[in-house]
């Protein structure tokens, strides 16, 4: 009998399109290419991984998965499930000689087409399955030699026994009271492996191998750069830049390099950090080459899209040609990906490749990498064991959340331990992720951090810098009100003047469109003929990029232009304005705002303010500890100088660290530690971990502002009603098509039509209702908003 893994459609009907045996050799084959972790972890790593593979498809060998797979006679639906036969043989394979083990296997084969539950549940996923063991034994137990054979592997009868969950129950009992974190990475590093591989054969899909990369990319487009001995010297951007990256390679003479895990690298903003983490990458890449064998990939994960689009274009302008980069987010595009030599390869493939990482270097968005990092979902997870050795850049890393700074701190220190990832932190404000991960997790463990800082003078280049200062109009006698209402006619206008481009920061979408429009009446009113623009997520991310671009166009043109923005602006926009304000809020976003402000540090423009405003919404975006702690750093100072922002940053980071609660943080930490993935039995199981908070008070809303529009909108119900393929739509509309979708707030959307008949999570502005609710300039009209909000 011939036993089949997969099959297809064809004319004559449906037939087996791959056998067992060679699905399973083929899983086994990818799975072990990855680079293991080192020996301790129990039984043997590759052991255990032959024994998941080879067992995890036990249960197709059953006629009645077999008359299911091939259409033939009626299908038993209880009867063909095919995991749990070979997670009971896995667990009696291993029982014997390490109960934990046991476990292990059973769970991962389990649940590989499903998401990871908690531990605690796996024997209620045995209830009913008595009846149905003894029906599949019965089956396939006068045919083992043949069904070894399908599989590889010898099988007794004896492996076949099941014996109910009371030793199941009782060695959970044992894993839970361990709280051992390292099985969690245990667990999740064998279950990904064998996900990955799985998809990977069953789509055909190769799997990519790492190539050595010149670690002299950096150099030969910007020139290897001098190290200068008297780093007090005053140094032109440039020289700035070049100092940096000299400094940061320098690191790399250290003979203990290689036995270092966690780095930093602190700059401030515009003295390219990124080229010098990828040059920093790309030499340590060369040396665990040339000590170790192996080939890591770059991992480059960076918070906003705009971001991660602007660094697929560096370093595609950096790299050769050769290495495969792959973009991974929200609005990636799978055909345009460099991921790939052969135009042959199926949509699928090409998916499939992007989704596992089969790159060289992957640039992804937080979302992607802390949620596969932390989490139980099988989509995500598929991508876990690539973690394994890789060289990760995170970037612009204050964009996270206080609240989560302790778990990711205490989950990266974890991941280097025991994957042996190495892990470089990028900023320009150094938040506490470390520090706070160490007192609020890892301490109580008996554990401490060690991280090397790349830039070792970080606080003298701070000091080289006099390109801003920020200048705090925080008078408590003046009411916030007064402060929105005097703004305009008042603070802007006594100190801006017609020959300076300026940002406008606020905290909210609603705000910012008030101050949008009272800046162009007073423009009008005045005569002034500066262009001003206004930037935040209630525009199409369409028309972002746009903007941005005619902005920078309208800033090296001279003409003076003035935007009105909210937190969008914050990082990796690389503007150049003469002067800004901002709204209250967090000092390391205060900050950020800065770096947009003399950023390329023309001498003429030394010490340009940040002028920095209260309009009284700090306390209802980011809580009453962060608003009360920024005021108290700024309201009893005149100035602040460029060089006295990583003083302020630490101060403040201290204050509000010893106000601020971090029990989610720890109590997702204790469900990782337990391995509670999921449950109703769990308040903060691990499936809970969101890297941005996710809103159910916001809807999204395709906006059709034209005839293309409307070609994307229809092309979208198609692919629902499937008139065309998946495939079509990715390839010729899905990037346009997310591009016309913004986030609005529920209750103002109420009026709107869902998008189609079949979709109940989007709502619509059609062509037709354009004008009445979305503004070329500002985006969704959000009158009704203002209504509820005077009200």
């Amino acid at each position: 009998m011939i036993i089949y893994s997969h099959s297809e459609e064809t004319i004559e009907g449906q037939r087996g399109s791959k056998r067992l045996i060679q699905h399973v050799e083929g899983i086994l084959k990818k799975a072990k290419c990855r680079n293991f972790p080192p020996s301790g972890w129990g039984e043997p790593i590759e052991g255990l991984i032959e024994a998941t593979v080879r067992l995890h498809d036990l249960g197709k060998c059953t006629s009645y998965f077999q008359n299911y797979l091939l259409k033939v006679g009626p299908v038993r639906q209880d009867l063909k499930q095919h995991a749990r036969l070979g997670g009971v043989v896995a667990w009696n394979v291993f029982e014997k000689s390490n109960v934990e083990s046991a476990f292990l296997v059973l769970f991962v084969i389990f649940l590989h087409h499903t998401n990871l539950k908690d531990i605690q549940e796996m024997p209620q996923l045995m209830d009913d399955f008595e009846e149905i063991h003894r029906r599949q034994w019965k089956d396939i137990g006068h045919r083992l030699e043949e069904v070894a054979k399908n599989i590889g592997m010898a099988l007794e009868p004896s492996l076949f026994a099941f014996s109910g969950t009371s030793i199941m129950r009782k060695t959970i009992r044992g894993i839970r009271k361990q709280e051992n974190i390292e099985n969690y990475f245990r667990y999740n590093y064998l279950f990904s492996l064998l996900i990955e591989a799985d998809k990977l054969d069953a789509s055909e899909t190769d799997l990519y191998h790492c190539i050595p990369l010149n670690e002299d990319c950096v150099d030969l487009r910007f020139g290897r750069p001098e190290f200068i001995e008297n780093s007090n010297k005053v140094l032109q951007m440039a020289e700035t830049r070049n100092y940096c990256r000299a400094q940061v390679a320098r690191a790399l003479n250290d003979t203990t390099i290689l036995d270092q895990f966690l780095f930093t690298l602190t700059a401030p903003t515009g003295t390219g950090k990124t080229m010098a983490a990828l040059d920093f990458a790309l030499k340590l890449k060369n040396l665990v080459r040339e000590r170790d064998g192996f080939e890591p990939p770059l991992i480059y994960a960076l918070p906003f899209i705009n971001i991660i689009e602007q660094a697929l274009a560096e370093y595609k302008s950096t790299l050769p040609k050769e290495a495969r980069i792959t973009g991974h987010y929200q609005f990636a595009d799978v055909f345009g990906n460099n991921n790939s030599s052969s135009e042959e390869k199926s949509y699928r493939q090409k998916v499939m490749e992007m989704d596992t990482w089969q790159a060289d270097v992957v640039i992804t968005s937080f979302v992607q990498f802390f949620e596969t990092l932390i989490g139980n979902r099988n989509k995500l997870l598929k991508k876990f064991n690539h973690l394994a050795g890789a060289i990760v850049i995170l970037d612009e890393v204050q964009t996270l959340r206080l609240e989560q700074l302790p778990l990711i701190g205490a989950t990266l220190f974890y991941l280097a331990q025991f994957l042996k990832t190495r892990i470089v932190l990028m900023t320009a404000t150094r938040p506490m992720i470390f520090e706070l991960a160490q007192r609020e997790i890892l301490a109580p463990l008996g554990k401490q951090v060690s991280c090397r800082e790349l830039l070792p003078d970080f606080e003298k280049v701070f000091g080289m810098f006099q390109r801003t200062k920020i200048v705090p109009l925080l008078d408590s006698e003046i009411d916030s009100s007064q402060r929105v209402e005097g703004f305009i006619w008042e603070d802007f206008a006594s100190i801006w003047t017609n020959d300076k481009s300026c940002l406008i920061v606020c905290n909210s979408v609603n705000r910012s469109i008030n101050i949008f429009e009272q800046l162009g009446s007073y423009l009008e009113q005045e005569g002034f003929q500066n262009p001003v623009f206004y930037l935040s997520t209630n525009i199409v991310p369409a028309d972002r990029m746009q903007r941005i671009q005619k902005i920078k166009e309208a800033i090296i043109g001279g003409k003076a232009p003035l935007l009105v923005s909210t937190q969008v602006v914050e990082a990796g926009v690389d503007l150049d304005f003469d002067l800004g304000f901002r709204d209250l809020g967090p000092i390391d976003s205060i900050i950020q705002v800065a770096g947009r402000i003399n950023r390329n540090n023309h001498p003429e423009k030394e010490s340009s303010p940040l002028y920095v405003i209260d309009f009284g919404d700090c306390q209802k975006i980011y809580g009453s500890i962060t608003s009360h702690q920024a005021r108290i750093a700024l309201e009893d100072k005149v100035e602040i100088q460029e060089s006295d922002y990583l003083g302020l940053i630490r101060t403040y980071f201290e204050n509000i660290t010893e106000k601020s609660s971090f029990l989610e943080s720890r109590k997702l930490f204790q469900s990782m530690r337990e391995l509670k993935y999921d449950g109703p039995d769990s308040e903060f199981p691990v499936s809970k971990f969101r890297i941005i908070e996710e809103s159910r008070q916001t809807t999204s809303v395709f906006v059709e502002s034209g005839e293309e529009e409307r070609t994307l909108r229809m092309k979208y119900l198609d692919m629902i009603e499937r008139k065309i393929s998946r495939e079509e739509f990715d390839q010729h509309y899905k990037a346009r098509f997310q591009k016309q979708i913004i986030a609005v707030p529920t209750y103002l959307c109420h009026e709107l039509p869902y998008l189609s008949a079949f979709e109940d999570s989007m709502k619509l502005i059609p062509v037709e209702l354009f004008d009445q609710y979305y503004h070329p300039e500002t985006g969704f009209i959000r009158k009704q908003e203002t209504i509820i909000t005077m009200l």
